[in-house]
């Protein structure tokens, strides 16, 4: 259920696959405020103005360290999952900006790395995750965190992996 004015907050999600598409790649967040350890896609927010695209390869290089990806497909309608009322209270806390948002409505972009897994890098800060690995689709479902889980079936069937 909503709360009277709050919204989504516009967002990007990147999932990152191989030559085949049988596997993709999953990501363990290190900040201990938001569930420490626990994988995901890189996502983040879409800056005021910015189109979904140019503020994907922001994010992939401000998460993983890298920008070049040749982008496969993207859905036609973002993706929206809730914040359960513990994260949208440690989301709070952490970034008022933040609270006036209920949950997140994902442009979700199917993506092959150019350069391969080589590219990928945490030594930037904030540093957001600290390790990666190839896992099939069905498997990220499993990893995520369950409030995404929604989100991800759907992003997944949407590109036909699951």
């Amino acid at each position: 259920m909503s709360e009277p004015g709050l919204r989504y907050r516009p967002n990007v999600c990147a999932v990152i696959t191989d030559d085949l598409r049988s596997q993709v790649l999953v990501f363990r967040r290190v900040d201990a405020t938001l569930q420490p350890h626990v994988w995901q896609f890189p996502q983040g927010g879409l800056d005021a103005g910015e189109a979904p695209e140019a503020g994907l390869l922001r994010e992939l290089v401000e998460e993983i360290g890298t920008g070049d990806v040749e982008v496969l497909a993207s859905l036609p309608q973002p993706v929206r999952y809730a914040y359960p009322p513990e994260i949208q209270a440690a989301l709070s806390a952490k970034d008022p900006e933040k609270a006036k948002y209920q949950g997140q409505a994902q442009h979700w972009f199917l993506v092959h790395l150019r350069g391969g897994t080589s590219s990928i890098h945490f030594d930037h800060q904030p540093q957001e995750f600290d390790a990666f690995r190839w896992v099939s689709p069905e498997e990220a479902l499993a990893l995520v965190t369950p409030f995404k889980r929604e989100a991800y079936r759907q992003g997944l069937t949407g590109f036909a992996l699951i």
